[in-house]
């Protein structure tokens, strides 16, 4: 900032050059740079280009004069507040003193100018202006740095909240507006905790967040939810900063979580889905039998599991090849959702192996009952997989009762797998209960 100030140089404007040259020797001292212009129309070409701390103007000059000057230069913004001397060589009249201060000068100097008055006074106008011009360039520092922070707030994607020390919203940005479904003024005024669903804080002084701020200590809640104007959570991550003492405020940082936990959300489906056909993999069915052996616990209804095991696949998939297979695999799927309540749960274990998961039934009978039609839907007549290409397709079922056959998941598919086998041993497309006491079995309705 020095070092501009100290380019700000001396314009002298006057119509005899012998005065310029006098002026031009006086001024040297002062250290700035002197430029002089013999008429008015000269010194505002000059000035617009310039960066001038100061301009000595004569008051009687021909075509323009010094008042006329100083007139032009206050209507311009880039010489609007350069100070201006008046140098004159007629009476100082109170006429001519209204005149000239009235268009735009700071000081008069009579003619013939005495140098140690002259000095002096532009010392002095150019210290002022030094100041003056460091104000300004600070203050539009000050405003671009403001109107960059305001910026930032506007646009960035994260909600910040700036909240007092009694627990009420002082400031709201944009992005935390449009999280909660509400205007920003809306926040203006409200209660924090009134827009937080979890962690849930019933009183603002016994609060979480009111303790970490009377701790000078910052708060970080990674499952947070906020509560928006229509009553729907929004899940974030929360941030919370105290500001310095005198503010008497903390400043809350909120990031949307929905995406991130959509996606999450989105992999998990992944993780337990079967790519080929849509159902539940491996590790999706067995959570899903935990759940229904825990769940048979609690109750006390009674549940079942099917293991479905395709008769004939292996050859279908070696003489038409794995893409006809995967045809066939992909369309028994959908028979075997088709002959199951909603709320039944099919998944694919294996390459050809199926299960199903049976809760609320009534006794074995109701999980006999299912697995004939299963056994029925792919027994039957297969469309063709090509032109003149008929499929001769089975199924093998075995039934595990829960709690009778087990009360964990490798007991429950254990006996399962045990009773299925014993289905294709006894003839296939058929269905086996697993009895109680090991590997016996006894033969359900083919």
């Amino acid at each position: 900032m020095q070092d501009q100030d100290e380019t700000l140089g001396i314009l002298v404007v006057d119509d005899r050059w012998e005065n310029l040259e006098d002026m031009q020797e006086l001024l040297e001292e002062v250290g700035r740079p002197v430029h002089c212009v013999d008429s008015g129309a000269k010194a505002l070409e000059y000035m617009q280009h310039a960066h001038l701390g100061l301009v000595l103007l004569d008051v009687q000059m021909p075509r323009m004069d010094g008042f006329e000057v100083a007139r032009r230069m206050r209507a311009e913004p880039r010489t609007r507040f350069t100070p201006i001397i008046f140098i004159s060589g007629i009476s100082q009249t109170d006429d001519v003193l209204s005149k000239g201060y009235g268009a735009g000068a700071v000081d008069f100097i009579s003619k013939p100018v005495q140098p140690a008055i002259l000095l002096h006074k532009v010392r002095a106008l150019l210290e002022h202006e030094q100041y003056r011009s460091g104000l300004l360039r600070l203050s539009q520092q000050l405003e671009r740095e403001r109107a960059f922070n305001a910026s930032i707030l506007e646009n960035t994607a994260e909600g910040i909240l700036v909240v007092g020390d009694d627990g009420r919203i002082r400031f709201a940005n944009p992005a935390i507006a449009r999280m909660l479904g509400c205007h920003g003024d809306e926040l203006a005024g409200s209660e924090l905790l009134a827009w937080i669903d979890t962690p849930r804080e019933d009183h603002w002084q016994t609060s979480s967040f009111h303790q970490y701020w009377l701790r000078r200590e910052h708060l970080r809640l990674h499952d947070a939810n906020l509560r928006s104007r229509d009553g729907s959570d929004v899940p974030v991550a929360l941030s919370c900063s105290p500001l310095p003492d005198d503010q008497n405020a903390m400043i809350v940082l909120a990031l949307d979580m929905s995406l991130v936990r959509d996606l999450h959300r989105q992999l998990e489906s992944l993780a337990i889905t079967d790519a080929l056909t849509g159902l539940l993999n491996r590790r999706g069915f067995l959570r899903e039998l935990q759940a229904s052996i825990s769940r048979n616990e609690r109750t006390g209804q009674q549940a079942a599991l099917l293991y479905l095991d395709l008769d004939g696949f292996k050859h279908i998939n070696d003489t038409l090849g794995h893409e006809t297979g995967d045809q066939v695999l992909r369309r028994v799927s959908e028979q075997l959702k088709a002959c199951l309540r909603p709320y039944d749960r099919l998944a694919r274990i294996g390459g050809d192996e199926f299960t199903v998961i049976l809760d609320s039934l009534g006794g074995p009978a109701d999980a006999a009952s299912v697995a004939e039609k299963l056994v029925l839907q792919v027994s039957g007549e297969q469309p063709e997989v090509s032109q003149g290409v008929q499929l001769a397709l089975g199924v093998s079922i075995g039934i595990a009762c829960i709690p009778a056959d087990g009360n964990s998941v490798e007991d429950v598919l254990r006996a399962a797998d045990t009773a299925m086998y014993a289905a294709k041993r006894g003839g296939r497309r058929q269905f086996r209960f697993y009895a109680d006491g090991g590997d016996s079995v006894s033969r359900g309705p083919a």
